[in-house]
């Protein structure tokens, strides 16, 4: 059956190869400077890195959990929490992002993700509980500060406003298209053919990871916001708290109208 998932992906990583590199025309196709493509290939390589280090745990955190032997109550606890602390975080490491620099959210999420990591050798429900809180906050940092480092540097170097969409689009397709499954294959091949355990895909991530910051490091420079247009934690905590509030509302209001007018189907 393994052998059966092995050959469609290759089959169809085939077919998405043949219609991305002939399916366009020399017309359709954006001329771009060299230096572009070495800023665009270094963002794809570490974005998709970055993203390697999510995809592996994603499919084990359950499982690892209920190998420690927590009961279904106290796994929904851990994820809770971690679900908690990302909705919390992400209000303010956008603005932490912009004062303390883009590049030091990068290297921030790296770490903290790391740390969750090896918070999953322990068995203990604590330990865990940090490691998923860990989780949160750099789950918020994963989808805000990579993105707003990207676009401060791609027009501070002066690139052409209509290559950004090229490089969204490659890194998307890669980090969550082909990285996703490929992380999902390797991660089954640590787990099952190997027989490493459940904690093996998350030490797998934790040196993704660690590669990507490397990378990081050695090849990118600092970017901040616009310090016109920050805001001081309180207002965005209080604006979050808004948008929240009246997110559960609406989506209160609607439920309540749909079962009452819908009643035969709900019922």
């Amino acid at each position: 059956m393994e052998l059966f998932y092995y050959v469609l992906f290759g089959a169809m990583a085939a077919v998405v190869a043949v219609l991305e590199l002939g399916g366009k025309s020399n017309k359709d196709r954006i001329t771009t400077s060299q230096a572009f493509n070495s800023f665009k290939n270094n963002y794809i390589l570490v974005y998709s890195l970055m993203m390697a280090g999510d995809w592996l745990q994603g499919p084990y955190v359950y499982y690892l959990y209920s190998t420690y032997g927590f009961s279904k109550g106290d796994i929904g606890q851990l994820f809770i929490a971690g679900f908690g602390s990302s909705m919390l975080f992400g209000t303010i490491v956008g603005s932490l992002a912009d004062k303390q620099g883009r590049k030091r959210a990068c290297v921030t999420y790296c770490i903290t993700y790391i740390l969750s990591c090896i918070t999953k050798h322990s068995p203990q429900y604590k330990v865990l509980m940090v490691g998923r809180i860990l989780g949160g906050i750099a789950t918020s940092l994963l989808f805000s500060s990579f993105e707003s480092w990207l676009v401060a540097e791609h027009f501070k170097r002066g690139f052409e406003s209509q290559w950004l969409s090229l490089t969204f689009s490659k890194a998307i397709f890669v980090g969550n298209g082909l990285v996703a499954i490929i992380a999902g294959l390797f991660g089954n091949f640590l787990v099952d053919s190997l027989n490493l355990g459940p904690v093996s895909p998350f030490d797998a991530a934790a040196c993704f990871l660690a590669i990507g910051m490397a990378v990081i490091l050695s090849s990118w420079s600092e970017n901040y916001g616009d310090p016109s247009e920050s805001k001081d934690l309180l207002t965005q905590f209080k604006g979050a708290a808004v948008a929240i509030a009246s997110g559960i509302a609406g989506y209160a209001t609607h439920y309540v109208l749909f079962r009452e007018n819908f009643r035969p189907m709900c019922c």
